[in-house]
């Protein structure tokens, strides 16, 4: 017999006795824990208000996606064409003024050989443009308006604008004449095919190169086009005001370089400015 080992044995025997015994205490301890646990899932579950079938599915959707976008514009086009409308409106007026100026001579060589004041002979030779291109305007309008059958937040105002771009396109072109002769009749024309491009009428102007995007914030068509837009769409009639004022100004300059112009003509005349003209 080993006197140690027995001892060392009831020691053992001991511990096991006490770890069977917190074992117990834990298993109750685990069980009350569980039974709480149980307790407060029922009432926790209780608590939560029931979903309708459409609040499942909105929540589902949320859950799904997350982040959705809104689009709020201030006014908008019905439809392509009349998206598109104020830029070939404007295109029209232009071309239309230019067409004019092939037929027309933008100033009487009988007013300048009868020493007429140069400022008559301006007004006179911007006057015949501007009062064919106002008639050419109304066509165009009741193309627009009826023929084609677009909506027009503002008749009077639209009609308005486009008379405005009209009367101003044939002082810039009448400049452009009295200044230049037919080298000028060709920067008509190159300035309209500029102005297909810089006015922002088929595609944003932000996404034009630098130079390009400068001349759009000057060149007067950009501003027809969009005070266009704004009248024809419902949309803000400060702005279209400020478009207009600028055509205003793009009107008063050209007239004065015209003016201009004729007192140059005027004051060097030639054997050639005295001879008869049989249109005027």
């Amino acid at each position: 017999r080993d006197p140690d080992g027995s001892a060392t044995l009831a020691t053992g025997a001991h511990s096991a006795a006490d770890g069977a015994t917190s074992l117990a205490s834990g298993l109750g301890t685990l069980q009350d824990g569980t039974t709480k646990l149980r307790d407060g899932l029922d009432s926790g579950l209780d608590q939560i208000p029931a979903s309708t079938d459409a609040q499942r599915n909105a929540q589902a959707d949320t859950i799904g996606d997350p982040v959705a976008l809104r689009q709020d514009a201030v006014t908008q086009a019905g439809d392509y064409g009349a998206g598109l409308a104020p830029f070939f409106i404007s295109l029209a007026a232009w071309i239309g003024i230019y067409a004019l100026f092939l037929i027309v001579k933008p100033l009487s060589r009988r007013a300048i050989t009868a020493r007429t004041a140069p400022l008559r002979i301006t007004l006179a030779g911007w006057l015949t443009p501007a009062l064919l291109g106002v008639v050419q305007m109304a066509g165009l309008y009741a193309i627009v308006a009826g023929a084609l059958g677009f909506r027009i937040a503002h008749p009077l105002a639209m009609y308005g604008t486009m008379v405005l771009a009209s009367i101003t396109f044939a002082a810039i072109i009448l400049a452009l004449n009295v200044l230049l002769g037919s080298v000028g009749q060709f920067l008509g024309l190159v300035l309209m095919v500029v102005q297909l491009v810089t006015a922002g009428g088929t595609f944003p102007w932000q996404t034009l190169p630098g130079p390009l995007a400068a001349l759009h914030h000057v060149l007067p068509m950009s501003f027809a086009v969009d005070a266009l837009r704004q009248l024809m769409y419902g949309g803000d009639l400060g702005q279209a005001a400020q478009d207009a004022g600028v055509l205003a100004l793009w009107l008063v300059a050209g007239l004065a370089v015209a003016l201009a112009g004729a007192i140059r003509i005027t004051s060097h005349r030639t054997l050639r400015d005295l001879r008869p003209s049989l249109i005027g």
